[in-house]
Protein backbone atom coordinates (compact mmCIF):
# COMPACT_ATOMS: atom_id res chain seq x y z
CA UNK A 1 0.00 0.00 0.00
CA UNK A 2 1.35 3.39 -1.01
CA UNK A 3 0.55 5.77 1.85
CA UNK A 4 1.77 9.37 1.77
CA UNK A 5 0.77 12.83 2.88
CA UNK A 6 1.82 14.83 -0.19
CA UNK A 7 0.52 14.06 -3.64
CA UNK A 8 2.64 14.28 -6.75
CA UNK A 9 2.09 13.86 -10.45
CA UNK A 10 4.66 13.57 -13.18
CA UNK A 11 3.87 15.78 -16.16
CA UNK A 12 5.74 16.41 -19.41
CA UNK A 13 8.09 19.05 -18.08
CA UNK A 14 8.52 17.94 -14.47
CA UNK A 15 6.74 16.96 -11.30
CA UNK A 16 3.89 18.75 -9.51
CA UNK A 17 3.72 18.22 -5.75
CA UNK A 18 0.83 19.32 -3.56
CA UNK A 19 1.90 19.39 0.08
CA UNK A 20 -0.15 18.01 2.92
CA UNK A 21 -0.31 21.55 4.36
CA UNK A 22 -1.93 22.77 1.13
CA UNK A 23 -4.44 19.90 1.25
CA UNK A 24 -5.24 20.64 4.90
CA UNK A 25 -5.78 24.32 4.10
CA UNK A 26 -8.24 23.42 1.33
CA UNK A 27 -10.11 21.16 3.77
CA UNK A 28 -10.06 23.85 6.48
CA UNK A 29 -11.47 26.52 4.19
CA UNK A 30 -14.21 24.17 2.96
CA UNK A 31 -15.05 23.19 6.54
CA UNK A 32 -15.40 26.76 7.80
CA UNK A 33 -17.67 27.65 4.85
CA UNK A 34 -20.34 25.40 6.37
CA UNK A 35 -22.99 27.18 8.43
CA UNK A 36 -22.80 26.08 12.06
CA UNK A 37 -19.09 25.19 12.19
CA UNK A 38 -17.24 27.07 14.92
CA UNK A 39 -13.48 27.25 15.55
CA UNK A 40 -12.11 24.46 17.72
CA UNK A 41 -11.21 25.72 21.18
CA UNK A 42 -7.51 26.01 21.83
CA UNK A 43 -5.82 23.62 24.21
CA UNK A 44 -2.42 24.34 25.76
CA UNK A 45 -0.40 22.76 22.92
CA UNK A 46 -2.43 24.38 20.14
CA UNK A 47 -2.12 27.79 21.83
CA UNK A 48 1.66 27.45 21.72
CA UNK A 49 1.55 26.39 18.05
CA UNK A 50 -0.59 29.43 17.22
CA UNK A 51 1.96 31.71 18.87
CA UNK A 52 4.76 30.28 16.74
CA UNK A 53 2.78 30.60 13.52
CA UNK A 54 0.85 27.33 13.12
CA UNK A 55 -2.40 28.10 11.29
CA UNK A 56 -5.55 27.41 13.27
CA UNK A 57 -7.59 26.71 10.11
CA UNK A 58 -5.90 23.31 9.81
CA UNK A 59 -6.44 22.32 13.46
CA UNK A 60 -8.17 18.95 13.77
CA UNK A 61 -7.54 17.88 10.16
CA UNK A 62 -5.56 14.89 8.93
CA UNK A 63 -5.24 13.56 5.40
CA UNK A 64 -3.90 10.28 4.06
CA UNK A 65 -3.43 9.61 0.38
CA UNK A 66 -3.43 5.95 -0.62
CA UNK A 67 -3.25 4.92 -4.26
CA UNK A 68 -4.42 8.35 -5.45
CA UNK A 69 -7.42 8.33 -3.10
CA UNK A 70 -7.79 10.70 -0.16
CA UNK A 71 -8.97 9.67 3.28
CA UNK A 72 -9.75 12.79 5.29
CA UNK A 73 -10.45 13.11 9.01
CA UNK A 74 -11.93 16.37 10.29
CA UNK A 75 -12.67 17.30 13.91
CA UNK A 76 -15.15 20.14 14.21
CA UNK A 77 -16.87 22.30 16.76
CA UNK A 78 -20.53 23.02 16.09
CA UNK A 79 -22.48 26.04 17.31
CA UNK A 80 -24.98 25.20 20.04
CA UNK A 81 -28.50 24.79 18.68
CA UNK A 82 -27.43 23.53 15.26
CA UNK A 83 -28.24 20.01 14.10
CA UNK A 84 -24.96 18.13 14.60
CA UNK A 85 -25.65 15.46 11.96
CA UNK A 86 -26.69 18.03 9.38
CA UNK A 87 -23.62 20.20 9.96
CA UNK A 88 -21.30 17.16 9.81
CA UNK A 89 -22.95 15.95 6.60
CA UNK A 90 -22.58 19.40 5.03
CA UNK A 91 -18.88 19.40 6.00
CA UNK A 92 -18.45 16.04 4.25
CA UNK A 93 -20.06 17.41 1.09
CA UNK A 94 -18.05 20.65 1.06
CA UNK A 95 -14.74 18.92 1.74
CA UNK A 96 -15.29 16.28 -0.94
CA UNK A 97 -16.23 18.92 -3.49
CA UNK A 98 -13.28 21.18 -2.62
CA UNK A 99 -10.63 18.45 -2.77
CA UNK A 100 -12.07 16.91 -5.95
CA UNK A 101 -12.28 20.20 -7.84
CA UNK A 102 -8.99 21.73 -6.72
CA UNK A 103 -6.73 18.66 -6.92
CA UNK A 104 -8.51 16.13 -9.18
CA UNK A 105 -7.94 13.66 -6.35
CA UNK A 106 -10.62 11.05 -5.67
CA UNK A 107 -11.99 11.32 -2.15
CA UNK A 108 -12.58 7.89 -0.66
CA UNK A 109 -13.75 9.01 2.81
CA UNK A 110 -14.44 12.19 4.73
CA UNK A 111 -14.76 11.22 8.38
CA UNK A 112 -16.17 13.98 10.57
CA UNK A 113 -16.01 13.97 14.36
CA UNK A 114 -18.00 16.56 16.28
CA UNK A 115 -15.62 17.00 19.19
CA UNK A 116 -17.07 20.20 20.67
CA UNK A 117 -20.27 22.18 20.91
CA UNK A 118 -19.56 25.90 20.96
CA UNK A 119 -21.67 27.98 23.33
CA UNK A 120 -21.70 31.61 22.24
CA UNK A 121 -22.27 34.10 25.03
CA UNK A 122 -24.79 36.68 23.98
CA UNK A 123 -24.86 39.94 25.81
Amino acid sequence: MNTKKNISKQIEIGEVIISSDALKTIVGIATYKVNGVAPLEKGFVSSIKDRIGKKSITRGISIKVENDKAIIDVNISVEYGKNLMEVASNVQDEVEKAISTTTNLKVENVNVTVSEVNIINEG
